[in-house]
């Protein structure tokens, strides 16, 4: 594993050469605004999610009659991605399928991750191809979780998040942490969906769609801004914090496919999910900006 470092005048940035994770942006005044792990709390910064999102039902699923097994989220957040370039303001990594990854997934491809600041933007752009003879059915999201700047008079809870609408469209969780394939409305009155919400203290993670794919969040009391906007082919936003508050961070993901429902059984030659045909690439990416 190596870390890669790049800046501007506005952030230092370190990638992990795991998983291609972006572990650290520092602002110029010092504040880290990627979830740093600490006292048992989630261990993780933005890991990416392909080529499944969420847990799959037994953690199996099967392809052409055969069974496969695959961990939470898949398996590119634990691999070891090659250095494909590193100067100025870019960071760009790479993965290519091999005979470990056709025992857990029986596709044949290559994935690109890149970030690059460009002023006070943090563009990360995830390019995935398929080496594949046949159609390649896959999922990917993004997981980044942002450190929130909390004192006696801001905390999580004094958080929302500007999505551009006054109505979305939940996905509740069944089953513990599988996702309900009937959605239902959810108002947001103001505009604005609050970390106080007590669904989401109910729920563990919130799913919407319904929004502009972009968000901006703030906090009364707080100079603490974050601009978030993302691809049209991440149309589920899951938001997802400590249950109890007591760790100060939010994940903001964006991902391209609900997870399992947590009943029916994994069958990748039918559920629901992004395909490409043989030789053909999909792009996706989010563009990130902060203040304090």
């Amino acid at each position: 594993m190596k870390i890669c470092t790049i800046k501007n005048e506005y952030y230092t940035i370190n990638v992990s050469t795991k998983g291609a994770e972006l572990i650290s942006v520092k602002g110029a005044d010092g504040f880290e605004y990627i979830w740093q792990p600490h006292d048992g709390f989630w261990n993780s910064h933005a890991p990416l999610l392909f080529p499944a999102c969420g847990r799959l039902l037994g953690q199996k699923y099967s392809y052409d009659g055969k069974e496969y097994f695959m961990d939470c989220h898949g398996f590119a957040k634990d691999v070891e991605f090659a250095v494909a370039q590193k100067e100025g303001s870019k960071i760009i990594l790479t993965y290519s399928s091999n005979d470990e990854t056709r025992k857990i997934y029986p596709f044949d491809f290559l994935l690109i991750a890149s970030y690059e600041l460009a002023g006070r933007e943090l563009k990360f752009t995830f390019n995935i191809t398929n080496n594949s003879k046949v159609k390649m059915p896959y999922m990917f999201g993004w997981h980044p979780g942002f450190s929130l700047p909390c004192d006696s008079q801001v905390d999580i809870e004094s958080f929302k998040l500007d999505l551009g609408t006054t109505e979305l469209n939940w996905t509740p969780l069944q089953n513990g942490p599988f996702a309900c394939p009937v959605s239902q409305k959810y108002e947001i009155p103001d505009g604005s969906y609050r970390l106080d919400e007590e669904e989401i203290y109910k729920n563990d993670t919130m799913i919407f769609t319904g929004h502009k794919n972009s968000l901006t969040m703030t906090a009364d009391g707080s100079s603490y801004k974050l601009s978030m906007r993302w691809s049209d082919n991440l149309p589920f936003l899951c938001i997802w914090k400590d249950e109890f508050g007591a760790a100060k961070f939010v994940c903001l993901e964006p991902w391209s496919s609900l997870p399992a429902d947590g009943v029916t059984p994994e069958n990748f030659n039918e559920r629901e999910m992004r395909r490409l045909e043989p030789g053909a690439a999909e792009e996706f990416y989010c563009v990130l900006s902060f203040e304090n």
